[in-house]
């Protein structure tokens, strides 16, 4: 019997506690990265909206429109229209995400060549999750950055 050792209820226990403490002091720092990543993603996706409205102009030679659906609100559903047919719809935002664009702009259009319609100015969508901030610019050219300003 002597032969067959294990832990004793006080090692597992402090074991426990360890593991415990670690956590406490570990968890923090993690949430912060999981609301980076929650923001990265969001901005992405407002980024692939915008760059498929785009090649969609220049693809057809017409012009495209992109539409918050929701009050100008750019956390909800986006849709995406050429000559009035709907080329693609995107989902809202995951929830606790704002995002606001110069003047309030509720539509985005881009024409034939794939420059900037309308609004006729750059346009900067400022995206805010909890602490994370991002920018997402629209130049006039149809150029669209992240985390730049048109030049």
């Amino acid at each position: 019997m002597r032969a067959l050792r294990g832990f004793t209820l006080i090692e597992l226990m402090v074991a426990i506690a360890v593991l415990a403490i670690v956590t406490a002091i570990g968890l923090p720092a993690f949430s912060g990265t999981f609301e980076r990543s929650r923001a990265d993603a969001d901005i992405s996706d407002l980024l692939r909206a915008m760059n498929l409205a785009r090649i969609e102009a220049i693809n057809h030679s017409e012009e495209v429109t992109v539409t918050a659906l929701s009050n100008n609100d750019w956390t909800k559903s986006l849709l995406i229209e050429r000559n009035g047919q709907v080329v693609r719809r995107y989902a809202g935002l995951i929830a606790g995400a704002t995002v606001t664009s110069t003047g309030g702009v509720g539509s985005v259009v881009f024409d034939g060549l794939g420059g900037l319609k309308a609004p006729a100015t750059a346009l900067v969508f400022r995206y805010r999750r909890g602490d994370t901030v991002k920018g997402l610019v629209v130049c006039p050219t149809g150029r669209i950055l992240t985390g730049a300003s048109c030049l």
